[in-house]
């Protein structure tokens, strides 16, 4: 019985410590957890939304790189107000198979990332096979903060919605 307690608080104490990184979207006022998964170093994800000008698709795509989250690439369908007039140095700009663009080599980094939920935008997180609209997580006009953190098993529990 003591060798299993003595086993049971190891396991306890090296948990606090051993941490697997995370993206985690928060309520940016409340800082309420609306949903959290699994995302390591060089993985990606994107977030969709219908432009408010254009009213055509836009695709912005983030990489975590060194615990940040950063900008890599656009993808959009048509060139207008609001969106790139040129390219910056270190861009390169390739035409999709749906006939729409795509500008590589943003290379923008953030600590966090906040997005206001559009009422009808239509915003959508994408991760792997995962397409999750954000107003299923918190409604229209809320502020989302993205966050790529160290979390280890107890954090990660607490959050499970």
């Amino acid at each position: 019985m003591g060798v299993v307690c003595v086993m049971l608080t190891v396991f306890g104490l090296l948990s606090l410590f051993l941490r697997a990184p995370y993206l985690v979207l928060t309520n940016a006022v409340t800082n309420q957890v609306l949903f959290i998964t699994r995302l390591y170093e060089g993985e990606t994800f994107s977030i969709s939304h219908i432009h408010s000008l254009n009213q055509s698709p836009v695709r912005e795509i983030y990489e975590i790189r060194d615990g940040q989250i950063v900008l890599i690439s656009l993808e959009f369908e048509t060139v207008g107000a609001g969106m790139p007039e040129g390219l910056e140095p270190g861009q390169t700009l390739a035409r999709l198979e749906t006939g729409g663009l795509r500008i590589d080599g943003f290379e923008r980094a953030m600590t966090d990332l906040h997005l206001l939920i559009g009422h009808t935008a239509q915003h959508t997180l994408h991760i792997g096979d995962l397409s999750i609209p954000l107003d299923t997580l918190d409604r229209g006009g809320q502020s989302v903060q993205f966050s790529s953190r160290p979390l280890h098993i107890w954090q990660r529990l607490y959050f499970k919605r």
